[in-house]
């Protein structure tokens, strides 16, 4: 299931912005290299919904292979309750789409017929085939809400399924299936529908995005979307440059406290407190890309002037092994319910629950008893209030406004400094 292709279409939002980082990346793209732990999670799921597709006589229930294990190109894993619901979200909608369709799962599709260029295959999730119309699915283990409307990444392989089958289908609908947005309350399912004769027209558009990235000069185009996986941005300037200046961050040779203590407080305007909120994200990138790239230099012997690598304070723990540390310190006249302590499961851990009856029979919750478990033993309070762009999906809270909250700063005495005065 892997996608190695040089003009990925999984990498397309990338690549068709900022044409100099597939160049830039490159050279992070090392045979054998780790995978990240989302990336993993993200592939095994993809496992499964592939098992029950395509090895399980149809569409399978992910739910009936709850404790089995299966293997991919990142390893072997066992299918929790946590995954199998995830992935049944999708088989069940596939499934509510499968009367009289024909369904296609994990097939590389190569646009080169149409737009040609050999490096922009890509393995499409799942197609759905009826008649003269095509539904292409693509699975998102991830948080971040992605939507189907615009999606480069379906368009391109929309291209690689019309360039074996140039006149099949008159519309094409592109979808994009997202289990874990559920958790913020947000719909999972995201679909758009285009005419092909739209997506020929806009041929020309796609040809000229990939074209660019061959150009010797090639140009860094930075922006919080293409930037945010790219594993160039710590050695980025562009980035760097963007970001700051996004946030209307200067760094210049004067001493923070110094120029704070010239500031009037009171002239953060709710224009300066939105810019660097909504420049936050970038900020943050910048600095964990800058420090992982920082590492990644000191570490290969660089020397860097101004900066070194230390080791955080670590965690203590026992030599040896719980019982025989927990005998030593009996043995100390410690009692062992001191040495001993039990914490309650989170909600979460119970749900995902399994234990060994004496027969050698395992078990887990039952769906009734889940359902008890949710409707009446769990509460959920309010989350912590964050302020975020508008753009944000989420609904925003409305307050009243309370005159007293925002009332005239009590006179300071004659110890403060003059601008808090």
């Amino acid at each position: 299931m892997s996608d190695h292709a040089r003009l990925s279409p999984s990498s397309r939002y990338r690549w068709s912005v900022c044409p100099a980082s597939v160049a830039a990346c490159a050279k992070y793209e090392v045979e054998g290299a780790k995978s990240s732990d989302s990336a993993i999670d993200g592939t095994h799921s993809h496992t499964l919904l592939e098992y029950c597709l395509k090895h399980a006589g149809g569409i399978a229930d992910a739910r009936h292979f709850i404790g089995m294990v299966l293997t991919d190109h990142e390893g072997m894993f066992g299918i929790n309750k946590d995954r199998a619901d995830r992935v049944q979200i999708a088989l069940n909608y596939i499934k509510s789409k499968s009367d009289g369709a024909g369904i296609i799962a994990e097939q590389r599709v190569n646009p080169e017929k149409l737009l040609g260029r050999n490096d922009m295959g890509g393995t499409v999730d799942v197609q759905i085939i009826r008649g003269n119309h095509l539904e292409l699915i693509d699975y998102k283990d991830g948080m971040n809400p992605v939507e189907a409307k615009g999606n480069k990444q379906l368009e391109q392989y929309a291209y690689g399924v019309l360039a074996e089958r140039p006149e099949a289908f008159e519309t094409i609908t592109m979808t994009i299936i997202q289990p874990k947005l559920a958790i913020k309350g947000i719909i999972p399912i995201s679909s758009h529908t285009v005419d092909v004769a739209d997506l020929f027209v806009a041929m020309p558009d796609i040809v000229a995005e990939a074209d660019a990235t061959d150009a010797p000069d090639a140009p860094f185009v930075p922006g919080e979307a293409q930037c945010k996986y790219c594993p160039n941005k710590g050695n980025c300037s562009a980035f760097n440059s963007y970001t700051l200046e996004a946030s209307g961050i200067k760094f210049e040779k004067v001493e923070f406290a110094k120029e704070a203590a010239q500031s009037n407080p009171t002239e953060m305007t709710d224009d300066k407190l939105r810019e660097i909120i909504e420049a936050a994200p970038m900020l943050r990138q910048m600095i964990e890309a800058a420090e992982a790239e920082a590492l990644h230099r000191l570490e290969a012997g660089k020397v860097i002037a101004g900066l070194k690598v230390v080791r955080g304070p670590g965690r203590r723990g026992w030599v040896l092994p719980e019982d025989d540390t927990a005998a030593r310190l009996s043995k100390m006249g410690v009692p062992k319910p001191s040495i001993w302590r039990t914490v309650l499961v989170s909600p979460a851990q119970a749900e995902k629950l399994t234990w060994t009856k004496r027969d050698g029979t395992h078990k887990q919750l039952t769906e009734k008893q889940l359902a008890v478990l949710r409707g009446e033993m769990i509460t959920k309070g309010d989350g912590k209030l964050t302020v975020v762009p508008e753009s944000d999906r989420r609904e925003g809270i409305t307050f009243s406004a309370v005159e007293e909250m925002f009332g005239a700063v009590p006179q300071a005495g004659d110890d403060l400094p003059d601008w808090l005065q």
